[in-house]
């Protein structure tokens, strides 16, 4: 995975200068937002990998803020670690929130860097990608093109294709992964990030762009993942 981005919202400049400090040397690049508008905006616009968010902000709680960003398609699957002072109200206020995981101040450094060392680290197993060869069906407001599926993860996939797209755009896709078995998969995927013009990135891939995963039901992704098992086995990997 490449370098990971976490994004810290705190209010309290001392806390967040502790929060910075323990994550110095763990390779990461660091977003900050003091209350929940901003952490809306950062998220948008920076895209991270992680957050570390307090419950007291100004405004809009950090568990208010937590419900909002896990009911939000665009921003459900970040990961949220919510940090909370030691009471039994606030942290069964961010239990409910949906976080993915919660700790609590005074801040433990062994604590808080193994509540996120564990999450980036189940983000990298489920980034990992397999080759595939398959072709997709993609509509986009009603227009269907059709592109190669270059990898694939259960997370998303890479998608060859000479139509233009932006991102964020929200396509339905169709496709059959390639081994005995396989049934039609109908999946909606936001574009994450763009491989042609000028903002190819991998010349390594056809021009395309790489999709999220937005919508994919149990049975869908149990097929993905089965295939990718399977195609790591025959990769010997």
């Amino acid at each position: 995975m490449n370098k990971a981005k976490i994004l810290l919202v705190e209010n309290s400049s001392i806390v967040l200068q502790i929060e910075k400090r323990y994550l110095k040397d763990e390779g990461v690049s660091i977003v900050t937002a003091a209350d929940a508008e901003g952490a809306f905006s950062a998220i948008r616009k920076e895209q991270p990998d992680l957050i570390y968010l307090a419950f007291s902000l100004p405004g809009m709680d950090g568990a208010a803020c937590c419900r909002a960003l896990k009911s939000d398609p665009e921003m459900a699957k970040v990961p949220i670690v919510m940090v909370s002072n030691a009471t039994e109200e606030e942290m069964e206020l961010c239990r409910s929130s949906g976080c993915d995981d919660l700790i609590t101040k005074p801040l433990d450094r062994r604590l808080f860097l193994e509540a996120g060392r564990s999450i980036l680290a189940r983000i990298k197993r489920r980034d990992e990608r397999t080759p595939c060869r398959a072709i997709a069906a993609c509509s986009l407001n009603s227009v269907t093109f059709y592109g190669t599926i270059e990898d694939v993860s259960t997370s998303g996939m890479y998608v060859g294709a000479s139509c233009e797209v932006a991102l964020g755009d929200i396509l339905d896709l169709k496709f059959v992964l390639p081994w005995s078995g396989a049934a039609l998969i109908e999946a909606r995927a936001r574009v994450a990030w763009l491989n042609s013009g000028r903002q190819r990135r991998k010349y390594r891939l056809p021009a395309g762009f790489g999709v999220l995963f937005h919508e994919l039901s149990g049975d869908a992704e149990e097929q993905v993942t089965d295939y990718l098992e399977f195609t790591r086995m025959r990769l010997g990997k």
